[in-house]
């Protein structure tokens, strides 16, 4: 029987250091970024249980907003310090959680409960990099996550919704 894991033991996984991570970025990514983005500038891009994803990096780097979802504080701070970006960190009391913020305001990751995350906190994005997470939920938890990411998007977006993972 699959173990259901919960965001403590996520949370604790992250700072026991017992996740997968993929330190470079993967082939499905450069291959279909283009896609993704449209040949589009200044994309606000969502990237759902984000960890410390490097893509976050390359598309940031790259002029796009980036806003990711993540319960594992640890991989948070250690997104922004091996990528030494600076950031601030401020308590966001309707996610019982935090946002790490990058001092442009591009890269803004909050460390909370996926499933509190909604269209009132951040909204219309125009593209969505899911990088394992529809893998790593709970299969019981999948369409009330795929409805969340749903509720999320510009409405361009959601016309055109393909959500796949690797």
């Amino acid at each position: 029987m699959e173990e259901i894991m919960t965001v403590d033991m996520w949370a604790k996984a992250w700072e026991e250091g017992k996740t997968t991570h993929i330190s470079e970025l993967i082939n499905v990514f450069t291959k279909h970024v283009d896609k993704m983005l449209n040949s589009r500038k200044q994309v606000k891009c969502f990237v759902p249980l984000c960890g410390k994803a490097v893509e976050m990096k390359w598309l940031w780097d790259k002029g796009h907003e980036v806003v990711g979802v993540e319960c594992g504080e640890e991989a948070l701070k250690e997104f922004f310090e091996e990528n030494k970006i600076g950031c601030s960190i401020v308590q966001i009391p309707e996610l019982k959680g935090k946002l790490y913020k990058s001092d442009d305001g591009r890269i803004r990751l909050y460390c909370c409960d996926f499933y509190l995350f909604n269209s009132a906190i951040e909204s219309e994005f125009g593209a969505v990099w899911d990088s394992g997470a529809l893998n790593a939920i709970n299969d019981t938890d999948q369409e009330k996550y795929v409805a969340i990411i749903k509720s999320l998007m510009g409405k361009k977006m959601r016309e055109s919704l393909l959500l796949t993972t690797l």
